[in-house]
């Protein structure tokens, strides 16, 4: 009887099914909601999805404050479900005032509902000293604000640079999305620029930030701009222990790496690494409403990147990858990519303030 016991066990686990996708809980780290009409929202809980939108770009307060009082608005009418991150201007940034101005719009946020402060590419791409040297984020005159928000208990999100193929040709690309964004958005090319920082330049002033400020919580947007090399990921995991990277935008990156190494890498650091996609919904609609908009990502991007973490299918995609093997996670590890971890980073995540 006991062996017929363990073959039932082992048929059991053998069977296992895929997890539903409408049920089961997921939280989508990194989007950003530019929109104030909210018919989006019913397709989240009939999806089991909560959201984590990033406010962005920091040339102008008037930029940040639109996006913010989206996010805002959304957040103090869906508060379970809907949180975010705010950012700062650079506007007078090296002028007296500017470290003040800046922590006061930082407090005021996190009065309004921010959880986390974003700090985008812009910081070490688009700024230039009046000697045209670029300001890059390890810059001292930063570090007041990353010491406030670490005493705030606030999480540090940060999108550093562009992945490596934005230092390479187009033809070059590993992936097809990126060779369509750098050819739609030349002036983050940088292959086009090489007197700008390059790809090193840009992970060596954000890894001096981690040197510098080991204590706080930090979140490296597109696998930390690590997204070519599974291996290099691993390297700033083990050395930053309140580092962790959410998936943005990068997904296709793990597809052309060795499948099993990708699969093992994501097993070991199940604890560290976040859900994410990137995507936006504006005002207005690309399709006449937010929620029309919303259907066809879920169609396109979320059960695309659904089979790939839950089942072993072999699937073919209109990239460079022509096809690919799905990792089949195990349970444990689709619960803490999709929910548990966002919540260890984002400790106030769906709380009403």
């Amino acid at each position: 009887m006991k062996n017929y016991l363990i073959l039932f066990a082992i048929f059991l686990v053998g069977c296992e099914q895929t997890p539903d996708f409408k049920t089961f809980p997921k939280i989508d780290a990194h989007v950003h909601l530019d929109t104030s009409d909210d018919s989006f929202v019913e397709l989240l809980k009939e999806n089991s999805f909560k959201y984590m939108t990033l406010v962005t770009r920091s040339e102008s307060q008037d930029i940040i404050d639109e996006e913010f009082n989206f996010a805002s608005n959304l957040q103090n009418d869906y508060p379970e479900l809907i949180s975010f991150a705010t950012t700062f201007s650079m506007d007078g940034f090296g002028e007296p005032g500017w470290e003040e101005t800046t922590i006061n719009w930082l407090k005021e946020s996190f009065d309004r509902g921010a959880i986390a402060v974003k700090v985008w590419k812009d910081i070490g791409m688009t700024f230039v000293e009046e000697d045209s040297s670029f300001i890059m984020m390890n810059d001292e005159r930063f570090d007041p604000i990353w010491d406030f928000v670490e005493s705030q208990n606030k999480t540090l999100v940060n999108h550093v640079g562009e992945p490596k193929n934005c230092w390479l040709p187009l033809e070059d690309m590993t992936v097809r999305g990126d060779s369509s964004y750098f050819a739609n958005n030349p002036q983050y090319h940088m292959y086009l620029f090489p007197e700008a920082p390059g790809h090193e330049d840009q992970l060596a002033a954000r890894d001096d930030v981690l040197d510098k400020h080991p204590n706080i919580r930090f979140v490296g947007c597109h696998l930390g701009s690590l997204e070519y090399d599974v291996d290099e990921q691993a390297k700033r995991l083990d050395k930053y222990p309140n580092f962790s990277l959410d998936m943005a935008g990068r997904i296709n990156h793990f597809k052309v790496q060795d499948r099993n190494k990708v699969r093992d890498f994501i097993i070991k650091y199940q604890d560290r690494l976040l859900y994410g996609t990137d995507i936006k919904l504006r005002s207005p609609s690309l399709n006449g409403s937010s929620a029309l908009d919303l259907q066809r990502i879920i169609d396109r991007v979320y059960l695309s990147d659904w089979e790939y973490f839950t089942t072993d299918a072999i699937m073919t995609q209109n990239d460079k990858v022509k096809e690919y093997q799905g990792l089949d996670l195990p349970l444990e590890v689709l619960k803490k990519i999709y929910y548990d971890n966002v919540i260890v980073m984002y400790p106030e995540f769906g709380q009403r303030h």
